[in-house]
């Protein structure tokens, strides 16, 4: 068996030099290294109904590969090792988080496929907020501060007892943008852009308990350029008022 897959690894490693485009290297070379059959018979089974339309995506740093099925649910395969331990810590902590949350956090189901732990997740239809244009971001800059700041100030504060032994020190409690926080803040909201309200804030797996301050301060994109200054005023707002 070990032989196979050197030989399919080496067939895939050749293939993959034909294709100029990086992304579309990563993401080839993780479906024709996975096997895609037999996620088609977990998702069918577990679903209880035919696939009518998948879409396959790479994961962040090419740690999962990504099916989008039907248009409603998202199942993430993982493509490296120790990754059961990174999808029931996800679990743990959307439980923990959702009911504390202004804003919507998806669930996340855990199913078993040949030892491997696979997340399934409620596809959420909408953009992520540095996708949305320019021009729409900027005349509604104040609504979209707000719904991130208050997000962000409860989450921050929350210290639920069924997750501290995941942070750290267990002892040390929320402070001043410090706490449960989760990188890519921009990338990971999603917005009805019919009524500019943020409807779910999706993607777990690296948050950490800790120091937020840098998500107030850079910007990578124009869009957040435009928001982050303002995220860091109305999250101030909040957070000297629950100070008094």
């Amino acid at each position: 068996m070990n032989i196979l897959r050197k030989i399919r690894a080496s067939i895939v490693n050749i293939i993959c030099t034909f294709i100029p485009n990086k992304m579309t290297r990563h993401k080839v070379r993780a479906i024709m290294n996975s096997d895609i059959s037999g996620y088609r018979r977990l998702i069918k089974r577990d679903l209880g109904m035919p696939i009518k339309k998948i879409k396959y995506i790479t994961g962040f740093r090419g740690r999962n590969l990504i099916l989008a099925v039907n248009d409603e649910y998202i199942y993430k395969f993982p493509l490296r090792h120790r990754n059961g331990d990174v999808a029931i810590r996800e679990k743990r902590i959307v439980d923990a988080l959702q009911p504390l949350s202004p804003i919507a956090i998806p669930d996340v189901d855990i199913l078993e496929y040949k030892g491997k732990l696979v997340r399934k997740y409620k596809l959420i239809h909408g953009l992520q907020i540095n996708q949305i244009p320019f021009k729409t971001v900027n005349a509604n800059k104040e609504k979209l501060a707000r719904q991130i700041a208050k997000f962000m100030y409860e989450i921050g504060r929350a210290n639920p007892s069924t997750i501290r032994d995941l942070k750290p020190n267990s002892a040390k409690k929320p402070g001043y943008m410090y706490g449960w926080n989760q990188g890519d803040i921009y990338d990971n909201f999603i917005v009805n852009t019919d009524t500019m309200k943020i409807i779910a804030f999706i993607d777990w797996e690296d948050s950490t308990f800790g120091d937020f301050s840098q998500f107030m301060q850079g910007a990578r994109f124009e869009n957040e350029q435009i928001l982050v200054p303002l995220v860091r005023a109305e999250y101030d707002k909040l957070y000297k008022k629950s100070s008094k």
